[in-house]
């Protein structure tokens, strides 16, 4: 007769301070990149264009380039591919429970990430890391050189498959009728954009609920392509995180910051070389037409950014193992134990200080204004998780994910 498998959360002693202060860092890092998507048009981003294109702004726009965008959701989604591999430790007696327990975790996680993109913002991440997490589930049970060859396969997809895309277009341009038809598009396209990018500022900061409701829908109808040509990293990066967490590299930061030194050194020279070229050609491509600068794009941000976030995760747990960061390491990692909620927090304060129905500041908060206004805000973060977390043993969106995951009301209050 099976023996009976409980499943439940695990407990405050029983989690790693690291990986929650590591998740705190990213909420910061996701912040710092997310303020100008918050703030203007998703054209603005993805179409070449900017609203401020003074010097200070463009220098703030490639540092934000070249050290935050593409480096922060890798790490977070490592450190979700080791929850995966945690979760799974609680198949005591039989993996069957367990599986169903996660796949529900998954079908809430979507349900918060739909909420999240029809009630407040379209460049959610969340319905992201709830589909990709299914397919991490078919490798649960595979081996450690298949986890890797995998996730080197998904890392390189995208690239394989801008290229293909490019690489058709320039056939297809070496027919003149074509190659003029192909011209007037994109100018066509273009120009569309730019009354889109007019019309986006005019409904966020002066429209109603429903019309800024319509606009977000329609930008997030774009969104969605990223799920093919971009985000398919998200799943080579979980598979990395399931192999850290077999590896158990958090367990003995000591003998864990070994391997993570030599990937260090091999991710450091790369990272520096495809960040800027992904700078680079940022600063002068457009998601707009398939093209080599976008081939060369999206090469920089898929190697680039996963090399700098190698490079990021040894440096902050050698920190972080060196007490370098003293009392504020706890501090930061309590922003870490409530990252869904601060995540969901982030998206409702900004969407306050932006759109019509709160202050209508819309596209008038520039780059490097933006980053001053995500340092205040993840201060405010960092105060009000410390003070939630000596009252209450989860932050309150956390509190309602695991009551649903597990279909029995968790204890919420400290005693």
């Amino acid at each position: 007769m099976e023996a009976k498998t409980t499943i439940a959360p695990y407990r405050g002693a029983e989690r790693i301070v690291i990986l929650d202060f590591l998740r705190g860092i990213a909420i910061f890092g996701i912040l710092i990149v997310n303020m100008s998507f918050f703030n203007s048009p998703f054209f603005t981003q993805s179409g070449g264009f900017t609203l401020w294109d003074d010097i200070p702004n463009q220098i703030s726009r490639m540092f934000i380039w070249f050290f935050f965008e593409g480096k922060f959701y890798p790490l977070f989604a490592v450190l979700f591919g080791i929850g995966f591999y945690f979760f799974m430790q609680k198949a005591e007696n039989s993996l069957r429970p367990v599986l169903f327990r996660y796949r529900m975790r998954l079908l809430y996680l979507l349900l918060f990430g739909m909420l999240h993109v029809l009630l407040l913002w379209y460049a959610d991440i969340l319905i992201i890391y709830a589909l990709f997490g299914f397919v991490m589930t078919w490798f649960r049970n595979r081996s450690n050189k298949t986890l890797i060859v995998w996730a080197a396969i998904f890392l390189v997809f995208p690239i394989i498959l801008i290229g293909a895309l490019v690489g058709l277009l320039e056939l297809v341009k070496l027919i003149p009728e074509a190659a003029q038809e192909m011209e007037a598009g994109f100018h066509a396209q273009q120009q569309y954009i730019k009354e889109m990018i007019e019309k986006a500022i005019v409904v966020y900061s002066e429209g109603s609920f429903y019309e800024i409701f319509r606009m977000r829908l329609f930008e997030y109808s774009y969104v969605v392509y990223g799920i093919i040509f971009a985000f398919p990293n998200i799943v080579s990066l979980f598979l990395v995180g399931l192999y850290i967490g077999r590896k158990k590299l958090f367990n003995d930061l000591s003998s864990g910051l070994k391997s993570l030194r030599k990937v260090f050194f091999w991710c450091l020279p790369i990272a520096l070389v495809f960040n800027t070229i992904y700078a680079y050609y940022a600063s002068t491509g457009s998601f707009i037409m398939p093209d080599w600068d976008q081939f060369m794009m999206v090469t920089g941000t898929m190697i680039g950014g996963t090399s700098m976030m190698f490079v990021y995760l040894y440096v902050l747990t050698y920190l972080f193992h060196k007490g370098i960061f003293g009392k504020l390491a706890n501090v930061i990692s309590k922003v870490g134990r409530m990252a869904f909620t601060n995540y969901l927090t982030q998206s409702i304060i900004c969407t306050t200080i932006f759109f019509s129905y709160g202050l209508g500041l819309y596209g008038q908060v520039n780059y490097w204004q933006g980053i001053l206004l995500s340092i205040a805000i993840y201060i405010v973060q960092v105060v009000w998780s410390h003070y939630w977390l000596k009252y209450y043993k989860f932050g309150p969106f956390e509190w309602l994910w695991r009551t649903l995951t597990y279909a029995k009301r968790q204890p919420m209050k400290r005693k």
